[in-house]
């Protein structure tokens, strides 16, 4: 089966594609029968809203960057479990990368940081 957009969303329940993001952001200008209308559609289709279009849209992500020594990994692993179950819990998407050696995080980070779009780097 197709994942649903948000096109599927207003088409399915009569309205706009505005009218839609501004249910799903929460927005108060939105009638209560018209926000019922969308949130019915939006359970029936399994609709998810795509983190990353949310990102450019927001010029915010959900991004965490977990940036560490490949050597450190064993000492790390148990620390990089947690993060990723607050990510999942807080809907965050975790990325992980690895250097070569210690001390080269930051500089990573900072070489790579324009390439992907990270709301934080650990």
């Amino acid at each position: 089966m197709k994942k649903a957009t948000i096109y599927d969303v207003a088409r399915e329940a009569g309205v706009s594609l505005a009218t839609v993001s501004r249910v799903i952001n929460g927005s108060s200008v939105v009638r209560e029968k018209t926000k019922e209308k969308v949130m019915k559609v939006i359970d029936e289709l399994n609709f998810k809203p795509n983190q990353i279009a949310r990102g450019l849209a927001t010029n915010k992500t959900t991004t965490i960057a977990i940036i560490f020594p490949q050597s450190l990994f064993a000492h790390v692993k148990d620390m990089i479990g947690g993060i990723g179950d607050a990510g999942r819990t807080l809907d965050y998407n975790i990325t992980i990368y690895t250097t070569d050696d210690i001390g080269n995080g930051r500089r990573y980070g900072k070489s790579h940081s324009h390439k992907s779009r990270w709301s934080y780097i650990i």
